[in-house]
């Protein structure tokens, strides 16, 4: 009977035709990703060479000028992107994965692209990951939704019957053969990631390629569920379709315009205002005042008191600071309100196997809207840091000749790894037992 059902399967030419398909759009999907993340990498291996060239150009002109010098040197911060992420895009296209930086106020430098929700899943990229999520499911639905109903329909379900000591084992055994075949196409495809796009092999990978494939168990477990309702096959579909459209489009889509109404964001713009009034404003201001605001600050720089010199640099970049600090309110809650519209988004990944799936693997992928909020927290460092490196070059009006220009390279920002096992596998395993008991009850009335 098993090598029947075998043969019957890949007899069908529709079936066969849309793995075919299928194997395709993941192989375009594969294309895909390897030439933004080629795009990428040559954008970052170039900004090494145009920051030293950059550095040499204005010290040959600005070498006893080293303020107006640093007002026009940046200095470059790479978000490193593994290789993993040509399978799952995510927010890389929207944000930049190198930003340069001056040394003067950073909040309008960083705000000039903004962050999205990742729970907004209707769109996105054609990537390893959107077809895994949205037409995976939908070959699932074409291959599973007529298992019971097409022999009833045909009139061979008595037969069945007659023939067949155990319907429910050679139900399973048709789910497990088409389970077997869209599995199949996905190892394909992730071995020929590997080998493609030179994907390392580690333990990121794996809890990447497991959580793709729980994805796709969820599927069929479901399915298991709809057509042990025995209904016919168009109402099979049509409940089927109306799962997928919900998952992954209607909640995700209501549940980001609910995100967006409970934690609004308007920090953003309006802290790049803050930043350009307190930094305009400290031209009509006491100097005295400007510079007593920032010695309270950094109290290293006391000794130096630009209030009776006359466009000094020291007094210039101190205002341009004091416009980030009157800015940094705002900034501060532009993050949190950011990280809690994450955060919402995770716990809607908890009730959707589709959310989950894609920000698990952005995550993995550094893709996705928690990268993005650690890589702006590391900006800013950097940026403290660059500044507190040069004040006292500025601030002693040095030739720029005396410093070691060779340590400005392009830095990278490494985000680190912190994967729970358990928050990446239990919703999934949840969510598949449950569908598993739901079908089981519905398999003892078979008849």
């Amino acid at each position: 009977m098993n090598h029947y059902l075998y043969k019957q399967f890949y007899r069908n030419r529709a079936y066969i035709i849309s793995l075919v398909i299928l194997l395709f759009a993941g192989l375009s999907s594969l294309y895909t990703g390897k030439k933004f993340l080629d795009r990428n990498e040559d954008i970052i291996s170039k900004s090494a060479s145009y920051q030293k060239k950059s550095l040499e150009k204005n010290i040959a002109l600005h070498s006893d000028d080293i303020g107006l010098l640093l007002y026009y040197v940046k200095f470059n911060l790479v978000n490193e992107m593994p290789r993993l992420a040509a399978l799952n895009i995510g927010l890389r296209d929207i944000n930049p994965s190198i930003q340069g930086v001056t040394i003067r106020n950073l909040e309008e430098q960083k705000n000039n692209s903004d962050f999205f929700n990742p729970a907004n899943v209707a769109a996105g990229n054609f990537d390893f990951s959107f077809v895994l999520v949205f037409l995976f499911p939908l070959v699932i639905i074409a291959f599973c939704y007529n298992l019971i109903s097409e022999d009833q329909e045909k009139g061979t379900w008595k037969l069945l019957l007659v023939q067949s000591s155990n319907l429910r084992r050679l139900i399973d055994h048709k789910i497990l053969i088409r389970l077997i075949a869209l599995t199949s196409v996905y190892f394909i495809l992730l071995i020929i990631a590997l080998l493609y796009i030179n994907i390392p092999l580690d333990t990121t990978f794996i809890i990447f390629s497991v959580s793709g494939l729980l994805y796709i168990i969820f599927w069929f477990a479901l399915c298991r569920w709809i057509i042990g309702y025995q209904r016919s096959s168009s109402w099979n579909a049509v409940s089927l379709v109306i799962f997928w459209m919900g998952m992954n489009f209607i909640v995700p889509m209501t549940g980001n315009m609910l995100i967006q109404k409970i934690y609004p964001v308007k920090e953003g713009p309006k802290a790049q205002i803050e930043q350009r009034e307190g930094y305009h404003n400290k031209w009509d201001e006491d100097k005295a005042l400007t510079m007593q605001k920032f010695h309270k600050i950094y109290p290293q720089f006391r000794q130096y008191d630009a209030t009776n010199e006359s466009g000094s640099y020291t007094w210039y970049y101190a205002m341009q600071h004091l416009g980030d600090v009157e800015s940094s309110g705002s900034s501060k809650q532009y993050h949190a309100k950011m990280q809690r519209r994450n955060n919402a988004a995770i716990y809607l990944g908890y009730l959707l196997p589709n959310i989950q799936t894609l920000l698990i693997q952005s995550k993995l992928a550094k893709t996705g809207m928690e990268n993005q909020l650690n890589y702006a927290q590391n900006l800013k460092q950097f940026h403290e840091d660059q500044r507190l490196y040069f004040y006292p070059y500025i601030f002693q009006n040095q030739n720029a000749k005396v410093i070691d220009w060779t340590r400005q390279t392009v830095k990278t920002f490494t985000d680190p790894e912190k994967t729970s096992l358990i928050k990446v596998f239990l919703p999934y395993l949840i969510f598949i037992f449950l569908f598993i008991i739901l079908s089981q009850i519905k398999f003892r009335k078979l008849c």
